[in-house]
């Protein structure tokens, strides 16, 4: 009876990381949304407080190990640091479009990626005294992890960093979590 409970945390694991036939869902031509909610902050600089973020993606699987994926979002972050005694903080948004590329090995529930592309962030930073908007081109990438509890729904979440060329200080990283539908 001890061989059969030692066996068994064993096998349990080994098939959620087996190889396996692709579901319907995760086929050349099929079609995935995602969306998503977290927070945003920058990795290296302490001028802003993480806040929040909200992304929605639509994804295309070409091949079972890549897709392509379209992703469109909203980042926030608070002013930290004082800039003068008259402007006060700094806050930042950002609209964000992006298109990535998605590198992921296939295994039977859980589903690690790799993606990474370029976008244009409609960034807009806000003090007391000024309101400045521009458009930046920026270059991202993230590591995730999606578990498929259900043939059409998985359990998303992801790390990314976006390398911005205006005022920023880059990286801007995002921890989100969310859905993913598959059609």
């Amino acid at each position: 009876m001890k061989q059969v409970t030692a066996v068994a945390p064993i096998a349990l694991l080994a098939s959620l990381f087996g190889p396996y036939s692709a579901p319907a869902a995760n086929q050349p031509g099929d079609y995935s949304f995602t969306a998503s909610i977290g927070e945003s902050g920058t990795k290296q600089d302490n001028s802003y407080r993480s806040d929040q973020t909200i992304s929605f993606a639509l994804l295309y699987q070409k091949s079972g190990y890549a897709a392509y994926r379209a992703n469109a979002g909203l980042l926030s972050m608070n002013g930290r640091e004082v800039i003068s005694p008259a402007a006060g903080t700094r806050d930042a948004d950002a609209f964000f479009v992006t298109g990535d590329m998605v590198f992921t090995p296939r295994f039977r529930v859980l589903h690690p990626f790799l993606a990474g592309g370029v976008g244009f962030y409609d960034v807009r930073l806000i003090d007391n005294q000024d309101n400045k908007n521009g458009l930046e081109i920026g270059v991202n990438w993230g590591i995730g992890l999606d578990v498929q509890l259900l043939r059409w729904f998985a359990i998303h979440g992801e790390l990314a960093y976006h390398y911005l060329t205006g005022d920023i200080p880059s990286p801007i990283q995002t921890i989100a979590i969310g859905g993913r539908f598959d059609f």
